[in-house]
């Protein structure tokens, strides 16, 4: 019987001091068996008279071939090992303290936000994270464009931190896509189940909630109750005098709800002269447009699940004032609407009628 011989594949030869690639026990059980390392100190025992020569793992690979990779590229770029090890956490926790002593409550929200969204990295090393990891982290955050681009911005911000750092040479973040901005057009009202999950949000003390059904109860612009000073407001009347945009939308009168008038009453309480302050920072100052829409709005949006822009709490007073059979001519003075008749007839609508309008809507179902 003739003996078939079986050649046994040449391992490659590294150069001295380039390091070392080596199998751990026969692989078998081991879904990266190969090990790459680099020599590290050499640690002496005075009482025994011996040296012995310490040794630095770079990390666990598939195949020899990765292995042998990996240490190539150390050599190229010789990293800090102990940055290699860094975890996503790690480098968050160093990166936050460096940056939220120089940002806003806001901003430090939405950023604490998308990082309790990355749970599943939060233990892996930063150097062994691809597009891919994030891709499925993006994937199960069920959140539109804002959320998910909030995300993202996170993850950009920790590999810039990382790259300066030399814990990564790529930002991997860079390569993951988002949801497209929805259109305009398909714009629609904030279905009943989630106004709901608002409310049940204000049980919670969650002040975006209570700023979201203010708007959604009286169909302000976002600027305008931002803007809006406190000497404009009548808790007693139920009215706010606000407004901008249009000659009809100009300092008029906008009755308060009965359901959201504790949430005024609560910010007219606070510091300062106006209506919603910043939370950080001056309390003579309101809060910005940018800072409600991205930080706020998108944060309360992942907290409910739901991906509506800030333009959908107008569009849902229309919508909630049309079902309640208010009529046109009165929803249209409430919102600011400019039309060839309604500024000459608007003094002919006493804040009796207004709030009698308003009061048609549902409040808070039981």
């Amino acid at each position: 019987m003739e003996k078939t011989s079986r050649k046994r594949k040449r391992r490659m030869r590294l150069p001295p001091g380039m390091g070392s690639v080596h199998k751990i026990g026969d692989g078998k059980n081991r879904r990266k068996p190969w090990r790459a390392r680099v020599q590290g100190p050499v640690e002496f025992d005075e009482k025994a008279g011996t040296a012995t020569q310490k040794y630095i793992t770079i990390g666990y690979y598939e195949t020899e071939e990765q292995a042998i990779e990996a240490l190539i590229e150390y050599r190229k770029n010789p990293y800090s090992l102990e940055a290699s090890k860094a975890t996503f956490r790690d480098v968050y926790e160093a990166w936050s303290e460096r940056k939220y002593p120089a940002t806003s409550t806001e901003n430090e929200r939405g950023y604490r936000w998308a990082y309790e969204q990355s749970k599943a990295l939060h233990h892996r090393r930063m150097r062994d994270l691809r597009a891919a990891d994030f891709e499925m982290v993006m994937l199960g955050v069920k959140v539109g464009f804002s959320m998910q681009n909030r995300l993202r911005t996170l993850w950009s911000q920790m590999y810039k931190y990382a790259m300066e750092n030399d814990i990564v040479e790529k930002n991997y973040a860079q390569f993951v896509t988002t949801k497209d901005k929805e259109p305009e057009s398909t714009r629609t009202a904030i279905a009943r189940e989630d106004i709901e999950k608002l409310w049940k949000e204000t049980d919670e003390g969650d002040r975006d909630a209570k700023l979201a059904l203010i708007f959604i109860y009286t169909g302000m612009r976002a600027t305008e109750l931002l803007e809006m000073k406190k000497e404009s407001v009548d808790l007693t009347g139920r009215m706010m005098v606000g407004g901008k945009k249009t000659e009809a939308g100009k300092n008029r009168r906008i009755p308060i709800h009965n359901a959201i008038l504790p949430f005024v009453r609560e910010l007219m309480a606070t510091d300062g002269p106006w209506l919603v302050p910043r939370e950080k920072g001056s309390a003579n100052k309101p809060m910005a447009y940018s800072t409600w829409r991205h930080i706020h709005w998108d944060r309360l949006m992942g907290q409910i699940g739901a991906t509506y822009t800030t333009h959908y709490t107008r569009h849902t007073f229309t919508t909630m004032m049309k079902e309640a059979e208010v009529a046109d001519d009165i929803i249209k003075v409430i919102l600011g609407h400019s039309t060839k008749d309604i500024t000459a007839r608007y003094t002919h609508y006493s804040d009796d009628l207004l709030l009698e309008s308003i009061d048609k809507l549902p409040g808070r179902e039981e």
